[in-house]
């Protein structure tokens, strides 16, 4: 058994966080649930706390949903974009690959829109619920 310390290049550990911190920044942009509080666990006292505090940070859901509204839009005109391209399929019985980036975009559009019905309905429980 060998039991020197074998050295890992620094280029190696550099590439890890890096793709780790990009998916974490996509997160926090479009979840805005990073910095709300659970309000199922701990005391009541702790629950209410909890609750005020997320009523505070209700300010942060309008701007998430124009963040996935701009995405949803954005994504409408790539479906139509791909689908324009994808008309014409090379051959008949299979689907060219701009038929299938629309119905990837069709897909995220569709998850879209369910994140924002969540969403809206979090901001307005929010807003008119005390607890």
């Amino acid at each position: 058994m060998i039991s020197e310390h074998v050295r890992i290049p620094h280029v190696y550990l550099s590439i890890q966080p890096t793709s780790t911190d990009v998916l974490q920044v996509l997160f926090r942009f479009f979840s805005p649930f990073a910095v709300m509080k659970d309000v199922n666990r701990g005391s009541r006292e702790e629950r209410a706390a909890a609750y005020r505090h997320n009523r505070r940070m209700r300010g942060h859901l309008p701007v998430c949903m124009l963040r996935w509204a701009a995405s949803c839009s954005i994504a409408v005109l790539l479906t139509t974009y791909f689908d324009a391209l994808g008309g014409g399929s090379a051959t008949a019985g299979t689907p060219g690959i701009f038929v299938l980036l629309a119905a990837a975009c069709a897909t995220f559009i569709a998850c879209g829109v369910c994140v924002l019905f969540i969403t809206a309905y979090v901001y307005f429980y929010l807003v008119h619920h005390d607890f």
